[in-house]
């Protein structure tokens, strides 16, 4: 088993079924790029940059891929003409979220492996790299921290890999398959799988039109710690109103450190607020909501928004298709979790909705409604339309399908 054999352990370069083809990687790269054609955007998902010879191009304008690029080789013979032979390397950031059935088939690529070693506890990091004789070293330059599984689905891709601490391998070495003291060379065509480990640096070389998937799985033991200080901030912020001012510490008479208004008493107000909000139930709550949600995402976060609702009618049949995460919420509650998006229920209702709508098989919306005990006529009483509204909220979550609409 890869969990087993390899997992933290030592890469590997594996035979791997893709998990998306060329065609919806160029459509989704299109839209993807459509924002940023004007310029580049700060903290926005997903984020694209391009880099061309020794630097990246904030302001790449028509080098990115347009909707006039019928296919990707129509984008790509446009840059060989416009770069007059000149090495690049385009990146996509987080862009599964605008398209539901890509993310919908990476996640399913990797849950079999999340089951063997563990679920993710922090989102996953998605890239979409379309680079053409590239040399990327961001690789080797940052400290590593998360593991790496890239799927080459076009051309060639070198990764040269070393262990932290051990410095970085010549870069006079002219034999890409040649392996040194300390460093390792993979090399992957497509229809291949790459695996690093998150205590390996790395230096990338893209071949002609190479086109790579890659996920970084946060695997470093410090990063959860880094997560939860910020969660406390903000909820420590929000007891304090969410006041927008700086907080500088007083200065000037009377503000002596030990004054009333000095810094100590600051402190110990802060501490007070910081204990309040790890002995409440609000942190336990918050930390218990984002693992499900974290959990039926299969941690590929940011995840895409629900699709549109359609009319339900009592003879409406649907199908579960969807992972639903159920969890406790407090005596009577419970959390359920659907592609990441999280709502929750009366725990004795969600045992008797999820028997009226069983995993294999289909069922009609008027059988469901007399299994949850709604009078079955699609929308005649109270309990029919929250029977409807629960079945409308699982069908735009994509939790649960109508036969009658076509899947995605």
């Amino acid at each position: 088993m890869f969990g087993e054999r390899y997992w933290e352990r030592r890469p590997a370069r594996l035979r791997s079924r893709l998990p998306v083809g060329i065609d919806r990687i160029h459509a989704l790269t299109v839209q993807a790029c459509a924002p940023f054609r004007a310029g580049t955007r700060f903290w926005v998902m997903p984020d694209v940059r391009f880099l061309a010879g020794d630097g990246w191009l904030r302001a790449p304008g028509g080098k990115l891929p347009e909707p006039t690029d019928r296919t990707l080789d129509d984008y790509l013979d446009r840059l060989d003409s416009e770069l007059a032979g000149q090495g690049y390397l385009l990146t996509l950031r987080q862009p599964l979220l605008l398209d539901y059935a890509l993310w919908s088939a990476v996640r399913d690529a990797v849950d079999g492996l999340w089951r063997q070693v563990g679920w993710p506890n922090l989102p996953v990091v998605a890239e979409i790299l379309i680079g053409d004789r590239f040399t990327q070293h961001v690789g080797a330059t940052e400290e590593p921290t998360h593991a790496a599984l890239t799927w080459v689905l076009r051309g060639r891709m070198d990764v040269r890999l070393w262990d932290e601490g051990n410095g970085p391998p010549p870069a006079s070495v002219a034999d890409p398959e040649q392996d040194l003291e300390g460093v390792r060379t993979l090399r992957a065509e497509a229809g291949e799988l790459l695996y690093w480990p998150s205590h390996q640096r790395h230096v990338d070389t893209h071949g002609e039109r190479c086109v790579a998937l890659r996920l970084r799985i946060p695997v470093d033991r410090r990063l959860p710690f880094t997560e939860l200080r910020d969660l406390l901030a903000d909820l420590v912020h929000g007891r304090q109103g969410h006041d927008e001012t700086v907080p500088y510490f007083p200065f000037g008479p009377g503000t002596r450190v030990e004054e009333p208004g000095g810094v100590l008493p600051h402190l110990t107000t802060l501490g007070q607020e910081l204990r309040t909000v790890l002995d409440g139930e609000q942190l336990r709550r918050t930390l218990r909501i984002r693992w499900a949600a974290l959990r039926s995402a299969a941690g590929l976060e940011p995840i895409p928004e629900p699709r549109a609702g359609v009319v339900l009618t009592p003879e409406t049949r649907v199908r579960r298709t969807g992972e639903i995460v159920r969890m406790p919420d407090g005596h009577r509650q419970e959390v359920w979790a659907v592609n990441g998006h999280v709502f929750t229920l009366p725990r004795a209702a969600g045992n008797r909705v999820l028997e009226a709508l069983p995993r294999e098989g289909e069922t009609s919306v008027r059988e469901v409604c007399a299994a949850l005990g709604a009078g079955g006529s699609g929308g005649g009483n109270g309990n029919d339309r929250t029977v409807l509204a629960l079945l409308d909220k699982l069908y735009r979550l994509r939790g649960i399908d109508v036969l009658e609409v076509p899947a995605e």
